[in-house]
């Protein structure tokens, strides 16, 4: 009886997410998760290529992959991806980051074979479609749309922050939507062959959850998906734990009213045994009333007026990053005062209660994860591709369960280290008020 209720308890954690893994023969992976108390699907398709991947003169290309991919295919006309989609109930996006490109969408069950027959078109098809109207016509829209972005205030900072954030050759350190003069120096030839090097079966991951049965999705997946040719490994991509850049301060003067300053200190790279400890040290010192920076920079003495700290993990590098914004003080002065109170922290450690404050924030953010079809097709994509395993959340939460108040005390030790972290101070033009000696970035 033990052992029985055991397993039930086992069986009822809801960061366990049932899920069956599939690889088709032509590489393609697969993941099928039903869910019966819906009558909608989800679809989640990864591509394991994103800035990183781009060579010299073709940045942005990843990023304007996000854009034809809409514009037709051998059997789908310009324009029909989304009009046959939309006709049928259901809707789309996509996006792209250093590391992947993804496109979503969710959809009656009704659908699943509407939706199953365009992705697979536009995976093994899409150079039927491409044409240099297509193009030129995305080369406009995404460079628009980084006029925009950049025209916004604070619409360059994290552009900004990738540049001076890595040293030079590093895969994040360009910008994912792309120079001008790339992005309007593409030429279709180079874009096929970008598609071709890239879009490939054995490079991406499908996902789909649902209200489906699991044999019939396959079925039906293996059926669309089944003539896409084999096309070989994707390319070799750069390894994890790349150098450091070097310990600089850095300027971007903008049209904004408020001083921003964003503190970098070196972190880990996703797999890391320091993650669950650097994700834990985050909201241990900001996460709203009673955490470290809040209260003491905001709620008790309303120094600053936003306040952020977090672990940013990606594949092959992170940062531990400081978001400090202020109305009138000078930014020399607002690190002055943050370095205080780190100190302060080495002098009362964190305590038992606030690391499990810390534990509970996480595994609420988990749950949140996978609360919705498309975040939790998106999640079993990320736990497949990265961790080997669908459904990869408790294991997770175990090892963030796993850390200890010396855990904590022992990264921010190592970690925020005042000798190696850079600074990125966002100011109004003609200001002042940032890092003293910082160098304006120039974003290509």
């Amino acid at each position: 009886m033990t052992l029985l209720l055991a397993s039930v308890a086992l069986a009822a954690d809801p960061l366990a997410v049932e899920a069956t893994t599939h690889v088709l023969p032509n590489g393609l992976r697969v993941v099928l998760s039903e869910d019966h108390a819906t009558d909608t699907i989800a679809l989640h398709i990864h591509y394991g290529v994103g800035g990183r991947d781009e060579r010299p003169g073709e940045y942005g290309c990843a990023h304007l992959f996000e854009h034809l991919m809409f514009e037709g295919s051998a059997n789908v006309p310009n324009n029909a991806f989304d009009e046959w989609l939309t006709s049928a109930g259901g809707d789309n996006n996509a996006f792209t980051s250093e590391d992947e490109t993804a496109y979503h969408m969710t959809f009656p069950s009704g659908a699943l074979d509407l939706a199953l027959m365009l992705e697979s078109d536009r995976m093994g098809f899409l150079d039927a479609g491409l044409d240099q109207a297509n193009l030129e016509n995305q080369q406009k829209v995404v460079l628009q749309e980084r006029a925009e972005g950049f025209g916004e205030p604070h619409g360059r900072d994290w552009d900004a922050l990738q540049i001076v954030g890595w040293p030079s050759g590093h895969g994040y350190q360009h910008s994912v939507i792309g120079t001008i003069a790339d992005v309007e120096g593409f030429q279709l030839e180079g874009v096929v062959d970008f598609w071709r090097r890239h879009y490939k079966p054995r490079n991406a991951v499908l996902t789909l959850v649902g209200n489906f049965e699991t044999a019939e999705a396959l079925e039906r997946v293996q059926h669309w998906f089944g003539d896409v040719p084999d096309t070989g490994p994707p390319e070799p991509r750069a390894p994890a734990a790349l150098p450091e850049p070097p310990v600089a301060h850095h300027r971007v003067q903008d049209d904004v009213e408020d001083r921003t300053l964003i503190v970098m200190y070196p972190g880990v790279h996703d797999g890391h045994e320091d993650v669950p400890a650097l994700e834990l040290l985050g909201p241990f010192l900001s996460g709203g009333r009673g955490t470290r920076l809040d209260d003491a920079l905001y709620y008790d003495r309303s120094v600053l007026t936003t306040v952020g700290a977090w672990s940013s993990v990606s594949e092959i590098g992170g940062h531990f990053l400081l978001y400090l914004q202020t109305d009138d003080l000078t930014l020399p002065k607002v690190l002055k005062k943050v370095d205080k109170e780190l100190k302060k922290v080495t002098k009362a450690p964190p305590t038992e209660a606030e690391l499990e404050r810390a534990k509970r924030g996480y595994r609420a953010d988990l749950l949140d994860s996978i609360e919705g079809l498309e975040s939790r097709a998106e999640v079993l994509t990320d736990c497949l591709r990265l961790r080997g395993e669908a459904s990869c959340l408790p294991a997770e939460m175990a090892q963030v369960e796993a850390v200890t108040v010396a855990d904590l005390e022992r990264v921010m030790a190592q970690y925020l280290n005042p000798t190696k972290r850079a600074t990125l101070s966002i100011v109004p033009r003609e200001d002042d008020g940032a890092i003293e000696g910082a160098t304006d970035v120039e974003i290509p």
